[in-house]
């Protein structure tokens, strides 16, 4: 079941995540910090990452994720899967 979250920036977002076309494994919350804005949303650990601000991740490195997310100054809008 996927579903939207919005954060309101600017960064820390208050995710890791893991994985990557270059690794051959979707990309994944990997952790949330407690007390971030990631925790104050529905972002669960083990959430997959289906799209960072409307881009489809499904060809991103793990490099290309994490420069997307970094490029979001105002709002960083993801949509997860649980």
């Amino acid at each position: 079941m996927a579903y939207s979250v919005t954060l309101n920036g600017p960064g820390p977002w208050g995710f890791r995540l893991q994985g990557g076309k270059d690794f051959n494994m979707p990309l994944t919350i990997s952790r949330i910090t407690p007390g971030g804005k990631a925790a104050q949303s529905q972002m669960n650990q083990g959430d997959l990452v289906v799209a960072i601000d409307g881009v489809n991740t499904d060809s991103m490195t793990h490099l290309e994720a994490q420069n997307k997310i970094k490029s979001a100054s105002h709002n960083l809008s993801l949509t997860l899967q649980k």
